[in-house]
């Protein structure tokens, strides 16, 4: 797999016209894998879009223009598959094979494979140290962030609390909460300012 980092395999799209003329397999069901599909539709010479399941986690408009297209047949809808295997000599992709939640396979003729997945909260060593976690999740105190060991707050995707939304300004006001939380447990003195 590192052998073909940056060469059949990118995780982001710096400049389309690296993409013309290629097969392109594109996974994942956001907006990520959703827009550069739409992008790239008109300079790539064919695009395979695999997804797990037929529900979008992307803009429906965005979703409506990739199924129009996918009509036309520039884009082929794969799905519900995941990513299995790679084909190629170890620097040049030739294929990806897919499977389906039942284990049934095939391989997409392909240059290059475009993977657009979100992010997975791993606690790695965190997961040593005490802290409570339910379901891959931090429970936390909403108004400070703090999770069941004092001094330890857990703040963006990982953490939980009821009425919990997964949004980048959401992650930045946990900051916050957290910062005059630990303020105030540093120096339990002084008003945070």
């Amino acid at each position: 797999l590192p052998a073909h980092e940056g060469k059949s395999i990118f995780y982001m799209v710096k400049q389309r016209k690296d993409f013309a003329g290629k097969k392109l397999v594109i996974a994942g069901g956001g907006d990520s894998a959703v827009d550069w599909s739409l992008s790239l539709s008109d300079v790539a010479e064919k695009i395979y879009f695999v997804h797990r399941r037929d529900k979008f986690r992307a803009a429906p408009e965005s979703v409506d223009r990739l199924q129009k297209i996918a009509a036309t047949g520039k884009i082929e809808m794969v799905i519900p598959y995941q990513l299995h295997a790679m084909q190629g000599d170890g620097v040049k992709l030739t294929g990806v094979t897919v499977a389906d939640l039942d284990g049934k396979e095939k391989t997409l003729d392909a240059d290059i494979l475009l993977p657009f997945f979100g992010i997975t909260p791993q606690l790695g060593h965190i997961a040593n140290w005490g802290v409570t976690v339910e379901h891959h999740h931090i429970p936390v105190d909403q108004s400070t962030s703090e999770t069941n060991i004092p001094g330890i707050f857990a703040v963006g995707d990982i953490n939980s609390y009821p009425g919990k939304r997964k949004l980048l300004v959401c992650g930045f006001h946990e900051c916050t909460l957290a910062a005059y939380g630990a303020a105030a447990l540093l120096h339990p003195d002084r008003p945070v300012q």
